[in-house]
């Protein structure tokens, strides 16, 4: 009877060898390479960067705009500046500062005679000849 025995009992050992024993559970090693840190890192830097350059190209833009608008604004103010460097020149020529006098004072040259015109309606009214004659020495 010793024999069947022994057959039970390699018959039981083969048994539990044959049957998967629970492992203990390793711990997971970080692995950079396969963890997905640097896809997230890198797609953070990359939107980032994107962001980054499209701000400073609509400043850029912007930069531009203003550029040319001041250089409209100068060109307008060269084009006036030539127009009153003009007027100044013929304010200080001794025509302009005569035809001013006459128009606007009334200076008349020695020898001139004031003529003054009379509107249709003021017949009535009498013109007298101004007192004080201004005269424009040469």
């Amino acid at each position: 009877m010793s024999q069947p025995l022994r057959k039970e009992e390699i018959f039981y050992t083969q048994r539990e060898q044959a049957r998967p024993r629970k492992k203990a559970r390793a711990r997971k090693s970080f692995s950079i390479s396969r963890s997905r840190l640097p896809a997230i890192v890198l797609s953070l830097l990359l939107v980032y960067l994107v962001i980054s350059f499209c701000s400073q190209f609509s400043k850029l833009s912007v930069m531009q705009r203003n550029v040319q608008s001041i250089q409209l604004q100068v060109q307008e103010m060269q084009q006036n500046n030539a127009v009153l460097r003009e007027e100044l020149r013929l304010a200080q020529s001794d025509a302009y500062i005569e035809k001013n006098a006459r128009e606007k004072i009334g200076l008349l040259k020695p020898g001139e005679t004031r003529v003054v015109t009379v509107s249709s309606g003021t017949e009535d009214v009498k013109a007298q000849a101004p007192v004080n004659q201004n005269v424009i020495a040469d």
